[in-house]
């Protein structure tokens, strides 16, 4: 019969590896959904390598390796150099028949000499393909000795799966074998590559100091797309990544040790089969991959979503003629918001969560000779249309050239409404008091960044175009800051809710311009209908035979124009 102790340790230990299956499950559920959207054929393993955890998916499957086998490739050379069968500090001369598409050596001159170390970091580092076969071809003096020699290291690693198959772009050594054929340039499973990780992080892979080097390499990558993307590292005391990515048609992959103060991570992730053949930034295969990364991560930290902390200096500037924009991510931003989290459906379509709904970026136009008065800064907010986004606006509309045209005192704002949608939803800037807290956060914003010394604002402009009625309305039904918003600017924007409008409008001084095309001729003249006669010149509509996609270009500087003194700056401040 057990003893009462030995009872209470199997309870204990069943319920740990029921709640290790619970959360398990609830990482495949996520996986599953994530599967269901991006589309391609997925494995991964990822490893605590605290804890010893592994979760595992498709892991002994082969997936083509695209330029991640350029990692057993490093591994190998640095195998060679511990048994001073080569020397790092080799020069090697780049020659015309060497040149391969990819990174930079290509564009260099034939005669251009660098050591064997610099062109392990250039495979690495940058994935140059030229680099890479520089390395390989000094691994011994045939094609065929190269490869086995590879191959016969990762064995000897216990590597059963992974193989390199052939030299970069170079198709005269090309085996006619199924392998060569399906697999390209190298074979792998994610569960050998978790192999060759661990060894690699127990520095047994090859000496602690060649272990040491590859480490120091890895960390310099270059390509931060797929699993660095949406992994946290503002939020963790420390954090460091060792990666390296591959990527060429159907087949994405990404390897490498994650090492933070929240967990140690050994995590391989490859996606074939995957219909978007780019590289782009946005490329949707890259963004699986990416996103399948930080489902682990949140797996093994206990963290949830998808969204990065943002710090303060990640502030992107730009300069341009008459002044200059930044484009940040913002805890207030309209988006990601609760009521959007599972995507939007309309009866024509249906717009999932990402892209439309996750953009929390905020727009902000400096125009040169702009300051704060005693009183605070003067801001205009623009919220965009249907099918549009902020960075859109800056594109087609012209609203910061017709600033500097008329020497308009104040920032222009344009937070990311819904990402090329059709939808007129304004997210948080709708929620009681969302208004407020937007524009407080790009004053704070704007203070760190050394644009103003206070955050104070003084007079705001709601501005509105198409389907930005929506935001606009609520704005000014519950947004706060009310006080402080002196005209509204409606760009062919009064589809709906004008009944927030017509209490702004009876409640306060403001000014509400409006301009309109046929398809509004109706909801414009019952308005001014009713209004006008109480609130005079306050309310200033004008129709218009421009197209609903010229009208800013059109009103805007006109509207400009009619402000007061306090938003114009004096001309020397200006030039």
């Amino acid at each position: 019969m057990k003893s009462t102790l030995s009872l209470i340790i199997t309870f204990v230990s069943c319920m740990t590896m029921s709640s290790a299956q619970t959360d398990q499950n609830t990482l495949f559920a996520e996986i599953h959904r994530l599967e269901h959207e991006y589309g391609g054929r997925l494995g991964f393993m990822a490893k605590n390598l605290g804890t010893g955890e592994v979760v595992r998916y498709n892991a002994d499957e082969r997936f083509p390796t695209a330029s991640v086998i350029k990692l057993p490739v490093m591994a190998a050379f640095y195998h060679l150099a511990d048994e001073k069968a080569v020397d790092p500090e080799e020069e090697v001369e780049l020659t015309e028949k060497d040149r391969k598409p990819g990174a930079i050596l290509e564009y260099l001159s034939a005669g251009t000499t660098m050591t064997l170390r610099d062109a392990v970091t250039l495979m690495i580092t940058l994935s140059d393909n030229t680099a890479s076969n520089l390395v390989l071809d000094r691994l011994a003096a045939a094609h065929s000795e190269r490869m086995a020699l590879v191959n016969e290291f990762l064995v000897s690693k216990g590597l059963r799966n992974t193989r390199i198959l052939n030299r970069l772009y170079t198709v005269e050594t090309k085996q006619q074998t199924g392998e060569a054929y399906r697999y390209g340039i190298g074979v792998s499973t994610p569960e050998d590559m978790i192999l060759f990780l661990q060894s690699l992080y127990d520095t047994t892979l090859v000496s602690p100091a060649s272990c040491a080097e590859m480490m120091k390499t890895l960390e310099r990558q270059t390509f931060h797309d797929m699993m660095p993307r949406l992994l946290p590292s503002e939020e963790c005391t420390a954090f460091r990544i060792f990666n390296k990515a591959g990527s060429i048609n159907e087949s994405k992959v990404d390897v490498g040790l994650v090492l933070s103060d929240k967990a140690n991570l050994a995590v391989a992730i490859f996606v074939d089969k995957h219909p978007a053949h780019g590289e782009e930034t946005e490329n949707i295969a890259m963004l699986f991959v990416a996103h399948v990364a930080r489902a682990i991560w949140n797996h093994y930290t206990g963290m949830t979503g998808y969204g990065r902390a943002v710090k303060a200096a990640d502030v992107d500037w730009n300069l341009v003629p008459g002044g200059r924009w930044a484009i940040y991510r913002s805890p207030a931003a309209p988006f990601p918001h609760p009521d959007r989290m599972n995507g939007y459906a309309r009866k024509d379509t249906t717009y999932p969560a990402f892209p439309h709904y996750l953009d929390s970026s905020v727009v902000v136009f400096v125009p040169n000779g702009f300051h704060e008065t005693a009183q605070g800064s003067n801001a205009i907010v623009h919220y965009h249309g249907h099918n549009n986004d902020n960075l859109g606006v800056l594109e087609r509309y012209t609203m910061p050239q017709q600033m500097v045209l008329h020497r308009t005192n104040a920032l222009l704002v344009i937070p990311q409404g819904p990402y090329r949608a059709r939808d007129s939803f304004g997210g948080k800037v709708e929620d009681p008091g969302g208004f407020e807290r937007l524009v407080s956060d790009v004053m704070l914003t704007m203070q760190r960044e050394g644009v103003v010394k206070s955050a104070k604002v003084n007079h705001v402009i709601v501005s509105a175009h198409s389907g930005g009625y929506h935001p606009a309305a609520f704005t000014l039904h519950q947004g706060g800051m009310i006080d402080r918003v002196s005209d509204v600017f409606l760009f062919d924007a009064f589809y709906g809710e004008q009944e927030y409008f017509r209490d702004w409008l009876l409640g306060g001084t403001g000014r509400l311009f409006g301009c309109y095309t046929e398809h509004l001729k109706q909801e414009h003249q019952d308005f001014e209908r009713e209004l006008a006669p109480t609130v005079g010149d306050r309310l200033r509509f004008t129709a218009t035979t421009v197209e609903h996609d010229e009208v800013i270009q059109h009103f805007f500087g006109p509207w400009l124009e009619q402000l007061g003194p306090e938003w114009c700056m004096p001309a020397t401040q200006h030039e």
